[in-house]
Formats: structure tokens, sequence, C-alpha cells
């Protein structure tokens, strides 16, 4: 059933906003790439906005736009999770194909924690997906899917507000991670539970 779901579903999708996302994932690492010796932090910055990037294009194919004309017998949670995959997927091989050609700039004597930019990049496209998510599981439409970036902004911008000791941007130092480090994983966990819930079957009642 996955097989024949596919190209209807690949059809489907609104491969727009994913283009547009791919170019800007792209010009963020300019800064990098035309210096000779990049700072980490010019790095970091292009990385984040790829991953925030394309993971709000990716939202933009759950919601299911045809979901009240058409009648499928796939249940909902195997169709949003294909319609999760289609964008999500090649842009996981994308970033991770400029993050290894943005890495390789670094000097090698620096000290850089892979697993610490991985997690913060995955939890950064996470974010507008899970949420996107669980707007597209009460309102089938397009502005549903604005729900990812939104929420997105919002906590971004709130971080921003943040020092140093208390901000959760700031790349870990020899000595561990900081509280608001270890927030990354705790927030990679809760993603997870909200996509989780957002992709189950919605039941519907009828009143008599």
């Amino acid at each position: 059933m996955t097989r024949l779901l596919l190209p209807h579903l690949a059809r489907a999708v609104p491969w727009s906003p994913f283009a547009a996302a791919v170019l800007l994932a792209a010009v963020a690492q300019l800064p990098t790439l035309l210096r000779d010796d990049p700072a980490p932090t010019s790095v970091l910055f292009g990385l984040r906005i790829a991953a925030a990037a394309l993971g709000a294009a990716a939202g933009f194919a759950l919601p299911d736009l045809m979901a009240s004309t058409v009648i499928t017998p796939a249940p909902r949670w195997r169709r949003q999770w294909l319609r999760i995959a289609l964008p999500l997927l090649p842009a996981v091989v994308l970033w991770a194909g400029l993050y290894l050609v943005v890495r390789g700039l670094v000097r090698p004597e620096m000290v850089w924690p892979d697993g610490f930019v991985v997690l913060q990049a995955t939890v950064c496209g996470l974010l507008p997906v899970a949420f996107a998510a669980l707007g597209a599981r009460y309102r089938d439409t397009a502005v549903a899917a604005l729900t990812g970036p939104v929420t997105q902004g919002v906590v971004l911008v709130g971080s921003l507000f943040l020092s140093d000791r208390s901000s959760p941007w700031t790349v870990p130092a020899a000595a561990g991670w900081t509280v608001a480090q270890r927030a990354w994983p705790v927030a990679f966990v809760l993603l997870l539970a909200v996509l989780l819930t957002a992709n189950r079957e919605v039941v519907r009642t009828s009143s008599r």
C-alpha cells in the first residue's frame, strides 16, 4: 500500500516551499564558503538557518487538502508519516552534505562538538514539523502548516533574550554542558512526542 500511496502523495505535496528552503539553506553557507578561515560561529549560524528553513518547508507537506473530498483505505497515520518522509528525507541528505562541506573548513585544532551541532540542527528542523503536524491534525488547510514556522519564530525570538550562561545556543565547553544546553535532548524527546500524538488517527464523532 505504501508503494501505491507514494506517487499520489508526492504529487500532492507542495514543493515550492521546499525549493525556496533549499535555496536559502545554500545561501546561508556563503559567509562560511567565502572566507579562507571561517569562524565557528559563522559555520554554526549557517547550519542552523539551513536546518530551520528545511524543517519549516517540510511542514507544508502535512495538511491533507483532499481529506474532506477523497476517501482512502490507508490510515491517516501512514499517510502523515509518508508526507513527512517525502520532503524530510531529502532535507536530511542536503543538510548532511552542507555539514560535511562547511565542517571541512573549520581548523582541525578547534574543538568541534559534532554531536551537539547535529542534535541542535535536528531540533531546529523538527520543531516546525511537529507543530505543523499538530495544526494539520485539527485543520486540513494550507494555513495549518504555518503553525510550524510561527512556533519556530516565537521560540527563536524568545531564546535570543537569554544571557550567555542561560542560552542554549552556546557551544559546550570542555567542562561539560550547561543546564540550558541539556535542554536540547529534552526538546528532541518532547517534539517526537508531539509528532507521534499529532499523527494519530482522528476519531470523528457524528452527532445524532
